[in-house]
């Protein structure tokens, strides 16, 4: 049965809109398990019933949709419990009911299992019979499979309904992706689609090896032109790290493996260019796709835009003058760093891509770039093109065919939001102090907007977390000690009159280098941050050399250790630092006054370090809490798992009460302590650092101006009651709700987004 489960499975995936997948379920399964009735009931929230979607058994009257109400009948049942019931007479149970004119009371055995998605019963999945009879454990493991199968397609029916262009919804579409890039945005689709993808390539001989090489490096050529073109349109836009990104597909276009193995398939193997393209693209990104590591998985969409970049120019394709809307959401299944690049910046208002990930170079440039972003949604794009869309950035969902309503609705939160980057951008240069004196530093987590929207010096107290692995990421070898000495220094000098805290490299995890790939079973607990570059000391010595060498005159660097959750490790990076300390003073002659050594500090990003910050604070200058990893630890969820994602939860009591003994045991031990990560920029989670004691918050540069307007508008006695009130509820959205409350009564509310219209 399991290769027939498979082709029903895939059936109903590319059916073409929700009817058809329904009704080809239902003929499928009843095929399948011999069975006289096969039939499924989708779960009506809004009328509180369960309507029949598909029946092959079952007579329907008049076209009218049949349902039962919630509780109502076996199928009610079933609903109600989220279990499977498998019964000989159905008729013979008190709560049998069965619907009028269906003629369903000539069937006895019965077999329903509920279409459960996260914890939601989004459906019930019926067999039936007329033979009175027990079904099987192998039809009771059948279709209960099936039920799990179908549960993903259910879960995002809304995308499979094809969009009639005369007919007017009773209502909008609400889709669920992964949230990119924070913000709302209204506007219609612009859907990209290539007009002659890799897929759609035939492989064909050439009838000249010559004039197909000849051809290949002239698109090689105009395409390297056209990425470093892309690069300086977006230049003004961007750090100038941001649009480094853009180097990377230079160094794919510069490749001599990739390139080698194309010109092999044109002159060994008689191909012509785009054949060739094809082949060894497919093959690069098949290999970046078998892997289980994030970072290089998205690696295969850059591959992947490249080729079909070069095969837009080898079949001659110009779409130049193609008049483009004023305000416009661009999509596509996989937006790519040339899609991005081409539309004016005063257009683009949002992006959604079907597939990529959070961690995808267009979901950081759309950060960067303040543009509201969603990703990983399998929307089907037929007739979606000008059709109007919201994007709520903040809970990473999209709305498809929005009601008069919800547009008016969106509309009042993106003015608001407008509005408040006003009122925000007006206060940008004060400093963050609140209504009752309390002066809060607001420092800038960078590495990729060190020059982004306002984030110059006077908007902020110091650099807080300055991310040193993209260096490394945007180079296909591990950068030279001279190379990493004038990356730093140029930051250094950038804010020669602050702070600059430097991590130190910390790969691992979702954080890979292509020249470097680490192949574990689970990543996130494995060999990553401190623990590699311990154990590679000639890349941490390397390093360390740079950034001491980098801060000879400015004298401004911090240095902070990532992912410590032993002792030990500081004592031995402590080590390599002062040997690398050494080193330079011989060389260059200085003494310790003239040259001294960088505080040292270390992430509480790992649980293991909260219980030793009494030997840390003996060790250490300062410590830095990597709210991100910590939560993700502490609740034991990675919140890039669509699965489990829901679970992942800033404002959950144990989150609270683990702050909260941070912050006891560095003031018990008289250690500085601050805060980077998400929470920090986070508006309610600002409220609550600052309520627990918290006053030096590390963040990104487009949040900075509205925490900073928050924290002037609250006082610190103020959040400090709410946290009383805080620290004794049972769950993270009664915590969240009690800093709701506190912000609407300050008329402070539209900082806040639910995510739910």
């Amino acid at each position: 049965m399991l290769s027939q489960l498979r082709h029903i499975v895939e059936q109903v995936g590319s059916a073409t809109n929700l009817a058809m997948a329904m009704d080809t379920l239902v003929k499928q399964t009843r095929l399948v398990m011999e069975v006289d009735c096969c039939s499924i009931y989708i779960t009506d929230e809004n009328a509180q019933q369960l309507n029949l979607m598909a029946s092959e058994g079952l007579l329907r009257e008049g076209g009218e949709l049949q349902h039962l109400k919630f509780g109502e009948g076996i199928v009610g049942l079933i609903h109600q419990k989220g279990e499977p019931f498998n019964l000989a007479n159905i008729s013979e149970h008190p709560h049998y009911k069965f619907l009028p004119g269906s003629q369903e009371d000539s069937f006895n055995s019965f077999l329903g299992t509920p279409i459960i998605h996260q914890r939601q019963v989004l459906g019930v999945l019926v067999a039936q019979q007329k033979t009175p009879r027990l079904f099987s454990e192998l039809e009771e493991s059948f279709l209960f499979t099936l039920a799990m199968h179908l549960s993903s397609v259910l879960a995002n029916s809304g995308l499979r309904l094809q969009i009639d262009e005369h007919q007017q919804p009773s209502r909008s579409l609400h889709i669920q992706g992964s949230p990119a890039s924070s913000g709302i945005a209204i506007a219609p689709a612009h859907v990209v689609r290539p007009i002659l993808t890799l897929d759609e390539v035939k492989i064909e001989k050439s009838k000249s090896s010559i004039k197909e090489i000849l051809l290949f490096e002239m698109m090689v050529k105009k395409c390297s032109d056209e990425f470093s073109n892309m690069a300086i349109t977006l230049k003004e836009q961007l750090s100038k790290e941001a649009f480094a990104m853009f180097d990377i597909y230079s160094h794919v276009l510069k490749d001599n493996a990739f390139l080698s193995a194309i010109r092999l398939q044109i002159n060994e193997h008689k191909l012509t260019a785009s054949s060739a393209i094809k082949v060894v693209s497919e093959s690069y990104i098949r290999q970046f796709e078998a892997m289980t590591d994030s970072y290089l998985k998205e690696r295969a969409s850059d591959i992947r835009d490249v080729a079909q970049r070069l095969l837009y120019h080898l079949t001659q394709q110009v779409d130049d003058n193609v008049e483009l809307p004023d305000k416009l959401i661009l999509v596509a299944n996989e937006v790519t760093l040339s899609m991005l690049a081409s539309i004016p910046p005063k257009n683009l208002q949002g992006i959604i891509s079907v597939h990529g990930g959070i961690s995808s170079h267009v979901a950081i440039l759309a950060r960067a770039l303040g543009v509201p972003a969603v990703m990983g949604l399998p929307l089907s794009l037929t007739k979606l093109n000008n059709q109007p869309l919201i994007i709520d950035g903040y809970a990473g969902s999209v709305v498809m065919l929005p009601t008069p309503e919800l547009l008016q609705h969106y509309q009042q939160l993106l003015n608001e939001e407008n509005e408040l980057k006003v009122l925000v951008s007006s206060g940008e240069h004060k400093q963050a102090i609140t209504l009752d004196g309390e002066e809060i530093e607001i420092l800038l987590n960078t590495g990729l907007n060190a020059n982004q929207h306002g984030a110059v010096e006077g908007h902020f107290n110091g650099i807080g977390l300055y991310r040193s692995e993209l260096p490394f990421m945007l180079t296909d070898v591990f950068p030279t000690e001279l190379e990493q000495v004038n990356i730093y220094k140029a930051l250094l000098e950038q804010y020669t009159n602050v702070s600059v805290t430097m991590r130190t490299l910390d790969i691992g995890g979702d954080k890979q280098l292509s020249y470097f790939p680490i192949v574990e079973e689970n990543p996130f607990l494995g060999w990553r941050g401190i623990r590699l570059t311990l154990d590679h000391p000639e890349i941490f010595l390397m390093q360390i050399r740079g950034m001491l060498r980098a801060n000879l005159e400015t004298q401004n660097l911090r240095i902070l250790l990532p992912m410590v959750s032993a002792i030990e490790e500081v004592v031995e990076a402590k080590l390599l630092i002062h040997q690398a300390w050494n080193e330079i003073k011989y060389e260059l002659e200085l003494s310790a006054d003239e040259f001294p050594l960088p505080h040292i500090g270390a992430m509480i990003e790992v649980p293991a370090s909260i219980f030793i910050i009494r030997q840390l604070a003996q060790q250490l200058d300062f410590l830095s809490i990597g709210s991100n990893d910590l939560i993700q630890y502490l609740l034991a969820v990675d919140r890039n798992n669509s699965r489990v994602a829901s679970l992942y939860d800033s404002y959950h009591p144990a989150v609270l009460q683990c702050l909260k003994m941070i912050m006891e045991n560095a003031r018990a031990y008289d250690i500085e302590i601050s805060i980077c990560g998400e929470l920090a920029g986070d508006p309610i989670g600002s409220m609550i650092l600052l309520g627990l004691g918290y006053n030096k918050l590390s963040m990104n540069a487009n949040n900075m101006g509205k925490v900073k307007y928050l924290i002037k508008k609250v006082s610190k006695h103020e959040l400090e009651d709410c946290i009383e009130q805080a620290l004794q509820v049972n769950s993270g959205l009664e915590i969240r709700t009690i800093f709701v409350n506190f912000l609407d009564e300050k008329g402070l509310g539209g900082f806040i987004r639910a995510g739910k219209s």
